[in-house]
């Protein structure tokens, strides 16, 4: 059996290592005893299907790109809330989750149309950027979710937030971040976020293996648990 990973932007929005999110759900996914096939596109793609996939992830990349990058995919705007709604697991990290909005309103002052699956619009800040380490917790999730922001943008207009953010060190003034909708995720955690929380990678392994119709095999990944309670420990004593 074959699962499949849309792969959105790889060459535009890998700007911290996010390519590491794909291949550790490749690595989970061939535990599991599937073939894994990944599909990758990007700007120069003027046809993406987005049927028949187990996973779509697109990473976050610098402001430029991610302008170019929501550009393109709101072409497409339709097929993809079409996947959203049908239930595929989706996952925007880093600054990507911004595409999801309404508008993003650029560092020149450019006004650029979102896919508008949330109701909040994102300003890009000329003289500012948020940087530092979080702790995060979310309803559903009994672990904590660690890593590293970097942006430059706020969120206006919004107050459907999936994440609390506990603990900070560094700049981030915010009290909230990400969106769920369905399977869908959106976090500004990057890194990758998938390498730093192991017990995330377990749960979209376990939401794809279910609608695959596959029993999950329980996997130690004792050297990526080691890792996330050295950094929770780290963060939070």
């Amino acid at each position: 059996m074959t699962a499949k990973i849309l792969y959105l932007y790889y060459d535009f929005l890998n700007l911290y290592g996010d390519n590491g999110n794909v291949r550790i759900m490749e690595k989970r996914l061939k535990d599991q005893g599937f073939d894994v096939e990944i599909t990758r596109k990007t700007v120069t793609d003027d046809d993406i299907s987005f049927e028949g996939f187990d996973l779509i992830y697109c990473g976050s990349g610098t402001e430029s790109r991610r302008t170019a990058a929501v550009s393109h995919l709101k072409t497409f705007e339709k097929q993809f809330s079409a996947a959203v709604e049908e239930g595929t697991p989706v996952l925007f990290t880093g600054n990507a989750w911004g595409m999801l909005g309404k508008n993003i309103t650029t560092l020149y002052g450019d006004k650029i149309e979102g896919l508008g699956l949330f109701g909040f619009d994102v300003k890009e800040e000329i003289k500012t950027r948020f940087t530092g380490d979080a702790v995060m917790s979310a309803e559903g999730f009994e672990e904590p979710f660690v890593g590293f922001i970097n942006k430059c943008d706020v969120i206006e207009g919004f107050d459907g937030y999936m994440f609390d953010i506990t603990k900070t060190i560094g700049q981030i003034p915010f009290a909230k971040d990400g969106v769920r909708k369905g399977n869908l995720f959106g976090i500004s955690l990057i890194g990758p976020v998938l390498v730093k929380n192991p017990f995330f990678a377990t749960y979209l392994t376990k939401l794809i293996a279910e609608k695959r119709g596959v029993t999950y095999r329980e996997n130690p990944y004792p050297y990526e648990e080691k890792g996330y309670a050295m950094t929770l420990k780290a963060l939070t004593e």
